[in-house]
């Protein structure tokens, strides 16, 4: 099979999944997001909370680093 034709009938029985599910929007973004491969929109939230908290974390060290290299100018 052409990659167009491969492409269409994977958009086809995409199509058809969609109109089989039903349901709310968010029912259908949840199936989605597992037929994507995130099993959970949680696990979504989970990640950019660690994300953040990393973020969060590389702004403690740049300050202490610029606190370094102050107090090494200092010295010299």
């Amino acid at each position: 099979m052409p990659p167009k034709v491969s492409v269409r009938a994977l958009q086809l029985n995409l199509e058809g999944l969609f109109k089989l599910l039903g349901g709310t929007e968010d029912d259908r973004q949840r199936f989605w997001e597992r037929l994507k491969g995130i099993t959970t929109p949680r696990e979504a939230i989970l990640v950019n909370a660690q994300i953040d908290s990393l973020a969060v974390t590389v702004k403690q060290v740049q300050i202490q680093a610029k606190g370094l290299q102050s107090a090494a100018q200092q010295k010299v």
